[in-house]
């Protein structure tokens, strides 16, 4: 049941059978990538004409404590404010175990919107 653009859910019934539509193609995609990342394993990169399906590298960095102070002293040396360069993360705000009106003291709060399914 794929829905014409300017359709509209007229009631949950509906919105119930889309939702379960989505379930449904975005497990097939979820099993094609499997397949077609087991032939990209095998066999290179696959070019449909439009796009390349292959690897891409990502790259992080990790900073102990005193690689952490390095980076913030060479920073300043380069006349960069490192406090504008380096953030807190959440998961490491919730480790303090602080709650939002103590934080709000501190920093501003940015919510983002996400739509998207989630187990019950």
């Amino acid at each position: 049941m794929v829905l014409a653009k300017q359709e509209v859910i007229e009631n949950m019934e509906e919105a119930i059978k889309l939702g379960k539509e989505i379930e449904r193609v975005e497990s097939a995609l979820k099993a094609m990538k499997a397949q077609l990342k087991a032939f990209v394993d095998n066999n290179g990169p696959v070019d449909t004409g439009d796009v390349i399906w292959d690897y891409t590298i990502s790259a992080s960095w990790q900073f102990d404590e005193k690689g952490m102070k390095e980076l913030a002293q060479n920073m300043v040396l380069e006349g960069v404010n490192p406090w504008k360069m380096l953030n807190i993360t959440a998961s490491n705000l919730k480790k303090m175990g602080w709650d939002d009106a103590v934080i709000a003291k501190m920093g501003e709060k940015k919510e983002t919107r996400r739509f998207a399914s989630r187990k019950k």
